[in-house]
This record gives structure tokens, C-alpha cells and sequence, in this order.
């Protein structure tokens, strides 16, 4: 619209054709959305304020800009006016912010109602993860009926509760206090779910409400599978799209693209890590180790080293934020992801892809599966440089961080697909950038 109707007749953008313009445009949106995804700005549920998403909308702007600029000159030999770009920008930031602060606005003020009929632990886990901002949602719980009969006044008591309940279905229930959803905890594996006898999924829809398993609801909402409520027969419906032959080798041609380009990126900052590994302490500065791969295979992962000679000699321990065994190199290299640099070897030789599950040590691999049974599901994917759970859970350096990492790999393992994989590429950038692990 900028350059048909705000901008002067000289102008570049405005003289080409129809065609090309419309190209222009698909370009321009598709460069802002990679440079928004890099920077945070398309987060679902951003913490951040609005001034810092703001900045963040803008620069993502000027990058888009700035290939915007790039390709009209390469293509009709004449740049796009300053000001003609500065509209174009500010029209995005100014369009993309207010759309947001609508949406969320709205969101706010009409939080759907999710009545929950789980056991206390699932309800305590549940409340803790709205409580934190993941999900814009209000839980709502249904009392079961009393049943204790001690006494004259708790049986009377308990037989007024349980005409009230006869006289009022879950449905009329749901219903009349305006919720939306039920999400439910049932199966033979959750004995301690807390249910109700009138459950039954046919009214519930006719009503107009929806009804969710415990699994799918965290899954939809949280981005993440907690393990311990995933059962057998959730693992046998699983659609393995990771097995399909097309995109198996869609991926692997992603996989293979992106490694060589990292590397002849990287090639310089590698031999300078090189140097600086050499310099500081004794030995190798290229590490090599065990880990369990695709299909529980062994294989040997590459990474420049980053802890002292000998740092295990009295066997493997997990690796902390602030691991005294890691050098003054070694903790920047960790800073910044450059100890991973070696690994676009492993998949470039299809050992490891660009994005999955971050591999484990055989050792550590033992002593997980004997504590979570749905560990080994991890091993159904190849293991990736990078992951979902890298970019959406903190170091994980004991069992219970494990265990919780596990519910975001589980995740993808269910969802994978090559627009995730490329969202998640981008935001292990912004991660790099920023200098997090």
C-alpha cells in the first residue's frame, strides 16, 4: 500500500509492475518474519514489555528493510527512496504491534474457563504452569460429593449433596458456570484421578463444551508432554512423521545445507578456539565422547574441550551452570556455543541432525531410563545440534531437570516438522546471541 498510495511517482517501487511488486511484497513479509522470529518478536506468550518488544518489532523492520533493499537493486539496478523504506517500516511495527496488543487485550479479558477433572498432583502442576503465564486460561474444579458416613450430620449432609449432584449434570454444571472445557484424567494408569460418575462425553459436546485428555490439553497449551502422564497407548498413536521417506530426506537436505554453511562460517572462529584451547591448558583441544543415538546406536560426538585434563577421572558426573572442572576458555566457548561448532561434522556424516533431542552419555542414558520409563522415546529421532527443549528449558543437570526436559522433547518427537525445525534454528540464533546456553 506504501508504494501505491504514499509514495511520489519517481519512486521505484511504485514504477514496476504489478508482478513484481506483489514478489516484492512476499519478500519483504517473508524476510520480517525471520528476523522477527530471530529477534522474539513472534513469541506466542511474551514476558517481555512493550517497549522492548517494540525495539524488537523495529529492528526486525530495519532487516527486512535492508533485504528489501538489497534485492530490488540486484534486480531493477535503481535503490527504493529512504523515505519510501522508513514508511514501509514503520507501517509494519505500527501495524504488527497494535495487531498484537488487540489480540492479547482481548485474550486478557475473556479467559476461557477449563474445568479440570485430574488428580490433586496434575491440578497442582497444572495451576503452577497458568500461574507462570503459559497459558491465558482459569482453572476451575468440580468438588466431588461427600461420602463419609461417620455421623448423623455428615450423612445428612452427604445426602443433600447428593441429590444437589443428581440435579445437576457435569454439563449443567459446566454450563451455568460458563466453561468452555474439561480436561480429564481417566485410564487405568491415573487411579488417583479424581473423576465423577456422571462423566460422559456425548452431553458434555452437546452443550457446547469441549473435551480434552490431560495430555493433549498440556500439549496445546504448554508446548510440552509431561512423561508422567504419557502411557502406552498414548506412545502407540503416535504419527511418526519423521519416518515418512519425503520428509526424511527434506530434512536431511536441510541438515546437510546448514551444517556446511556453519562450517565454512565457522571454519575462521574455529581455529582461533584452537589456539586458545592450546594456549591456556595441556592437551587435545578436539574432545570426543559417547553418545546414544537414533534407535539407541552408539556413536562418537566431536566438541572442542572445555574442561581441565583429567576432569573425570573418577567417573562421568552430570555438567552444571558453573561447572568448576570447565577452563576460563571453556566457559566462554560454553558462553556462546562455539564447543558445539565441531558437531556440524557428526551431521554432516548422518550421525546427528541440525535439530532433535541433545544427545546423552550412555552412562546417564542407564540411569534415566531405569528412573523414567518413556526415556528411550527421545532415541525415536535422531539427536540434533539443537532442540526444542534447548531453546525452552534452562541446563539441565540432575534427574528431575532431566525429567522435565524430557516433557519439551517429547514434544517435538510428536510435532516434528520442517517449519518447526526452521523456528527453532531461528531461535537458537537469538539464543547465540544473546550468549545463553
Amino acid at each position: 500500500m506504501v508504494p501505491l498510495y504514499w509514495s511520489p511517482l519517481s519512486e521505484t517501487l511504485r514504477s514496476v509492475s504489478t508482478e513484481r511488486l506483489f514478489f516484492y511484497v512476499l519478500f519483504y513479509g517473508f524476510a520480517f518474519l525471520v528476523a522477527g522470529e530471530v529477534l522474539g518478536v513472534h513469541e506466542r506468550r511474551s514476558s517481555r514489555s512493550w517497549r522492548f518488544r517494540t525495539a524488537a518489532c523495529s529492528l526486525a523492520a530495519c532487516g527486512a528493510c535492508l533485504a528489501l533493499l538489497l534485492l530490488v537493486w540486484a534486480v531493477e539496478y535503481r535503490f527504493v527512496g529512504r523515505f519510501a523504506l522508513a514508511k514501509v517500516g514503520g507501517c509494519s511495527v505500527g501495524g504488527v504491534m497494535l495487531l498484537r496488543m488487540t489480540i492479547e487485550r482481548l485474550a486478557s479479558r475473556n479467559q476461557p474457563k477449563v474445568a479440570t477433572l485430574v488428580s490433586e498432583e496434575a491440578e497442582e502442576e497444572l495451576v503452577r504452569a497458568v500461574e507462570a503465564g503459559a497459558a491465558p486460561v482459569e482453572l476451575v474444579k468440580r468438588e466431588p460429593a461427600r461420602s463419609d458416613f461417620g455421623g448423623n450430620d455428615t450423612r445428612e449432609a452427604a445426602e443433600q449433596d447428593e441429590k444437589a449432584r443428581e440435579s445437576e449434570s457435569l454439563a449443567v454444571w459446566c454450563v451455568q458456570r460458563g466453561v468452555s472445557e474439561v480436561v480429564a484424567q481417566r485410564g487405568l494408569e491415573n487411579r488417583g484421578a479424581v473423576t465423577d460418575d456422571d462423566f460422559s462425553v456425548v452431553p458434555l459436546l452437546a452443550s457446547g463444551v469441549r473435551v480434552s485428555d490431560l495430555v493433549d490439553f498440556w500439549e496445546r497449551n504448554f508446548e510440552r508432554i509431561p512423561a508422567q502422564y504419557v502411557d502406552e497407548a498414548w506412545l502407540a498413536r503416535l504419527d511418526l512423521r519423521m519416518r515418512h521417506p519425503v520428509f526424511h530426506r527434506a530434512k536431511r537436505c536441510l541438515d546437510v545445507a546448514v551444517s556446511l554453511v556453519g562450517l565454512l562460517l565457522t571454519a575462521p572462529l574455529l581455529c582461533v578456539a584452537w589456539l586458545a584451547i592450546r594456549l591456556e591448558s595441556s592437551g587435545p583441544a578436539l574432545f570426543s565422547q559417547v553418545r546414544t543415538g537414533f534407535l539407541g546406536s552408539e556413536y562418537v560426538l566431536l566438541k572442542l574441550r572445555t574442561m581441565r585434563q583429567g576432569a573425570e577421572d573418577k567417573g562421568a558426573r552430570w555438567a552444571k551452570e558453573k561447572d568448576d572442572r570447565v577452563t576460563r576458555v571453556g566457559r566462554f566457548l560454553r558462553k556462546w556455543r562455539i564447543d558445539e561448532i565441531p558437531q556440524f561434522w557428526n551431521v554432516l556424516r548422518g550421525e546427528m541432525s541440525m535439530v532433535g533431542p541433545r544427545p546423552e552419555r550412555p552412562e546417564f542414558v542407564k540411569r534415566l531410563g531405569e528412573e523414567i520409563p518413556v526415556w528411550s522415546c527421545r532415541h525415536l529421532v535422531k539427536p540434533g545440534l539443537t532442540g526444542w527443549a534447548q531453546i525452552r528449558f534452562r541446563y539441565a543437570g540432575d534427574a528431575d531437570a532431566s525429567r522435565e526436559k524430557l516433557s519439551y522433547d517429547l514434544y517435538y518427537v510428536k510435532n516434528a516438522s520442517l517449519v518447526l525445525d526452521l523456528q527453532i534454528i531461528l531461535s537458537t540464533l537469538r539464543s547465540v546471541a544473546k550468549g545463553s546456553r
